[in-house]
């Protein structure tokens, strides 16, 4: 089965989903530039490098970006921003050497990999100081006014699926991580949200679902983002 590619094209000024791409990429390094104010200089690896907005990212904040993809559409469309690699996903630490990285960031991956077990440990052997790390969150709200929610379809490359708790187990007991600071983007609560944006548009939504219902339930935002550290 072939599976849907992701949209190489997005517009984050009239679509709240795609601001929302480009938010949790952007929480995270502000996580890491909390953590180390003077990023000038760091090597960064993007693990899945997609589009490219991760690269820009670590571009603007004077670090020394490299992407890396098995996707030939997302190579093409990064290699605009940076120098990119076509990931060798079977082992990545001979391709890119261990502790080769100040940095490896990996967003919207882990989900869509056989072992993610496996493939954190590599990407924590090549980070020197820290992964930036983001997943789908499954604690994020529902349609709670439709009884089968909980049987509709999720994304068709989603192999597992984490909540806060079950990600830290991952990380903190499973691949010799450990947790600096968790992240929090968007709270969306259906069917809420949805009317919101009907009715007074976008920019009003974006301001609730990353202000007001992130303040209150922020474990159930949109991702589960975090900065952490190797340990082994």
């Amino acid at each position: 089965m072939k599976i849907k590619h992701l949209p190489l094209s997005i517009d984050p000024k009239s679509n709240r989903y795609h601001y929302y791409e480009l938010l949790w990429k952007e929480v995270a390094f502000r996580l890491l530039k909390k953590a180390e104010p003077k990023l000038e200089g760091w090597s960064l690896l993007d693990y899945g490098c997609g589009r490219g907005e991760a690269l820009q990212i670590g571009l603007s904040l004077g670090m020394k970006v490299v992407g890396t993809d098995i996707e030939d559409e997302c190579l093409a469309v990064s290699r605009k921003i940076a120098p990119v690699q076509r990931l060798n996903p079977s082992d990545p630490v001979a391709q890119f050497g261990a502790k080769s990285f100040d940095v490896v960031a990996c967003f919207h991956v882990l989900e869509h990999v056989p072992s993610p077990v496996q493939t954190l440990n590599n990407l924590r052997e090549i980070a020197r100081k820290y992964l930036l790390l983001a997943v789908p969150n499954l604690s994020a709200f529902h349609d709670l006014l439709r009884p089968k929610r909980w049987l509709d379809p999720v994304n068709e490359g989603h192999l597992q699926s984490w909540d806060h708790a079950t990600f830290l187990n991952l990380m903190e007991k499973h691949c010799s991580l450990k947790l600096v600071e968790w992240g929090f983007d968007a709270v969306i609560i259906p069917p809420i949200s949805s009317l919101i944006n009907r009715f007074f548009g976008n920019r009003f939504a974006i301001a609730l679902e990353t202000g007001l219902f992130k303040c209150i339930h922020p474990y159930a935002s949109h991702s589960v983002i975090a900065l952490a550290k190797p340990t082994g």
